[in-house]
């Protein structure tokens, strides 16, 4: 009979620990829920005011506390989203404008870094792509005879106009403002591109392409290569594939966080190439280097 009492009484303490599990499992999981929410939302106020236990317990009220056990302290989840690829773009193309004058270097480094991440982007952007390396070669070649001489964007220009290289706006074929003329019309392309990326109901990508396309990039292309671009660009996938591919995750593995993520990251992209492609214009004009030929 004492084996067996102190056994149905192991047994009712079992179930009060098992009772006392389930239900910490339960307000974790509720905390885990609120938590979610909280960073996929805008409002940032509430675990900026106050620790974050406190704020889920604010969150459920005075009679949730009372009713259930108390909710374990937890951090917010970071991110393991390691788009590096984009990262780099963003870094890179932040550090180009220095005042009011474009850091010659730094805007070749950015424009490398965003053809590693444009060959992320699959087929639909390979000739985008194998367009803005040769023309990355074609600007890097001058610089790099006299680097000093060519600090800034506008320098590099110039030097070249003062050489004669170029018979008024029309410009030499090999030579970095040719090259720098047509890296232009690719990033003012592609930041069109990006932007859309950013509303998840804006237009599906391919039709945000063609029309940046016909706006930077068709005026100034002959019959052959107005057939090919939209070729290409009609391999362009939906918005979820391509924010997948810049996440460097798969179509699995992409939920709301890194979504989020990524079009924070492309945000800042466009804000930082704004600007940076306004001075860049800008110089070109200045200068009348504006060459409108069709190739």
């Amino acid at each position: 009979d004492h084996k067996r009492q102190s056994k149905q009484s192991l047994q009712q303490r079992n179930d009060i620990m098992d009772n006392d599990r389930f239900r910490q499992h339960s307000g974790y999981e509720r905390a885990l829920k609120i938590q979610k929410i909280i960073l996929s939302s805008d409002i940032t106020i509430v675990t900026t005011t106050m620790p974050y236990a406190n704020s889920i317990s604010f969150l459920y009220g005075t009679k949730w506390q009372t009713n259930s056990p108390a909710l374990p302290s937890i951090a917010p989840r970071k991110c393991q989203l390691k788009c590096t690829k984009l990262d780099d773009v963003c870094t890179t193309f932040s550090a180009c404008l220095k005042g009011d004058e474009v850091d010659t270097a730094q805007l070749i480094e950015a424009c490398k870094a965003h053809l590693v991440f444009m060959k992320n982007g699959g087929n639909s952007l390979r000739l985008v792509a194998k367009d803005l390396e040769s023309n990355l070669q074609k600007a890097e070649k001058p610089f790099q005879k006299s680097p000093k001489q060519g600090k800034t964007l506008s320098s590099l220009l110039e030097r070249e106009r003062e050489a004669g290289i170029h018979n008024g706006s029309k410009l030499k074929e090999q030579s970095a403002a040719m090259g720098l003329l047509w890296i232009r019309r690719s990033l003012a392309f592609q930041l069109e591109l990006y932007a859309s990326l950013i509303d998840q109901d804006g237009p599906h990508p391919r039709d945000a392409a063609y029309e940046a396309y016909t706006k930077h990039l068709s005026p100034f292309h002959g019959w052959t290569l107005r057939k090919l671009f939209p070729a290409s660009l009609s391999q362009i996938p939906d918005r979820q594939a391509l924010i997948a591919q810049f996440g460097e995750v798969t179509l699995d593995e992409l939920n709301e966080e890194y979504d989020s993520e990524v079009v924070t990251k492309l945000r800042s992209l466009v804000i930082a190439l704004g600007p940076l492609l306004s001075t860049w214009e800008r110089d070109f004009v200045r200068l009348d280097l504006e060459d409108i030929r069709r190739v």
